[in-house]
């Protein structure tokens, strides 16, 4: 009887912190992710970089077009503005140099998301998986678009 209440307490310590993670990272990604959520883009100038970050990246994109890491920032700089066809567009200039950033591949997934594209999104994390095992971030992104934008807590 011994081994079985030890394994049925440590089942129940393992829920317990698989559903502490669950819950906080859902609260993040559905706050936004750190981020204002709101109805559109912030202004130029406002929040999240401003206009002179727009100005900064554009500058250097025209320097070095072929530059996927100027493409990410400029593609976060969208994203954070909540400009999420920009973001997702850029992203994808990005993706086209480097197609196995587990990173860039998770973002994208992450701005098709927010633009209610699923399907896409869930492509975009398991591209990231594929490309990295270990890619925390694209597992929990995929979590909680299951778990919280699909209510299917079964593939969650």
């Amino acid at each position: 009887m011994e081994p079985t209440r030890k394994s049925a307490t440590a089942q129940s310590i393992v829920m317990l912190l698989v559903g502490a993670l669950v819950g906080f990272g859902a609260g993040y990604f559905a706050g936004g992710g750190g981020r204002r959520v709101g109805s559109g883009a912030v202004p130029p100038g406002a929040g999240a970089g401003g206009g002179d970050r727009l100005a900064e990246l554009t500058r250097s994109l025209e320097r070095d077009p072929e530059n996927p890491a100027i493409l990410i920032d400029l593609g976060n700089l969208y994203y954070d503005r909540e400009d999420w066809d920009r973001a997702v567009e850029t992203y994808e200039k990005a993706r086209r140099k480097a197609p196995k950033n587990p990173n860039l591949l998770s973002d994208l997934g992450a701005a098709q998301r927010n633009r209610g594209q699923f399907e896409l999104a869930v492509a975009f994390f398991q591209k990231a998986r594929d490309s990295d095992s270990n890619h925390w971030q694209s597992l929990l992104n995929w979590l909680l678009l299951e778990a919280y934008d699909r209510r299917d807590a079964a593939a969650a």
